[in-house]
């Protein structure tokens, strides 16, 4: 009888333990996996997309290289994993910037404010200064419809800031959105084609492009309220984190 009544006392201390081992596994996991993050981050910055590899991402991290396989099935997976964390945190501490800012849902300084945001996150800023292979690498793993969705994405985020008096209703939303698109990636890849020793100071670059937008793309007489903009630029960064999310899903089923 006391055998059996020690036997029926253990089996819920097994049971506890098996709970918080399934409690403590993803917390774990998820530090493991920030840590990993954070190498693939700070080699992409030092070595560029191309040279970083698995094993020295592996490294960095102080993991096995099988280790980063039970996250990420190949390089390509993990890096544009890390890329789009940067871009995230990038999103949160440009709305931080803009909320604190009363002109801050203007499109120049929406632009003003990303710039230096970007300058402020390592990863992005290497982006921003010219490693055009990091962002190629990241663009380059997206299939036709992400990249679909994220362009679409975007032209609907123009016309809701012509409709909310902030941007020029003279010209159509598709040519605003590619000439921006063109320009965020020209500011990108120019070092390429010019060499880096022609790149003005990123804190000149910043107003520059700053004033452009400014007397390109806003109309004469403005809302008193610019709150409309600080909205939709919060709606369109949670639309492409979804997006970002839901493409890396995909491909981690595939």
């Amino acid at each position: 009888m006391a055998t059996s009544s020690q036997g029926k006392k253990r089996a819920p201390a097994e049971n506890n333990a098996s709970d918080q081992w399934r409690e403590r596994e993803p917390d774990e996991r998820q530090l493991r996996e920030e840590r990993i993050l954070d190498a693939a981050a700070t080699l992409l910055v030092r070595w560029g997309y191309r040279k970083t590899t698995i094993d020295d991402v592996a490294r960095e991290a102080g993991v096995g290289k099988g280790t980063i396989y039970l996250h990420w099935k190949d390089k390509n997976e993990l890096f544009r994993a890390a890329i789009m964390r940067a871009n995230q945190l990038l999103g949160q501490d440009i709305m931080r910037r803009i909320a604190d800012d009363p002109e801050g849902g203007l499109p120049h300084r929406l632009w003003a404010h990303g710039m230096v945001a970007a300058l402020d996150n390592p990863l992005m800023a290497a982006i921003v200064k010219g490693q055009a292979d990091i962002f190629q690498g990241f663009i380059g793993g997206f299939d036709p419809q992400t990249r679909d969705q994220l362009t679409g994405n975007a032209e609907e985020y123009v016309v809701q800031l012509q409709r909310a008096g902030l941007i020029r209703t003279d010209i159509p939303a598709r040519v605003i959105t590619y000439l921006m698109a063109a320009l965020k990636v020209g500011v990108i890849t120019a070092p390429d084609l010019t060499g880096k020793e022609y790149m003005p100071p990123m804190e000149r670059l910043t107003e520059a492009i700053s004033d452009l937008f400014r007397r390109w793309l806003e109309p004469e007489r403005l809302p008193d309220d610019s709150e409309a903009g600080k909205r939709l630029l919060a709606e369109l960064l949670e639309n492409v984190q979804d997006i970002g999310e839901s493409h890396l899903s995909k491909r981690e089923r595939e």
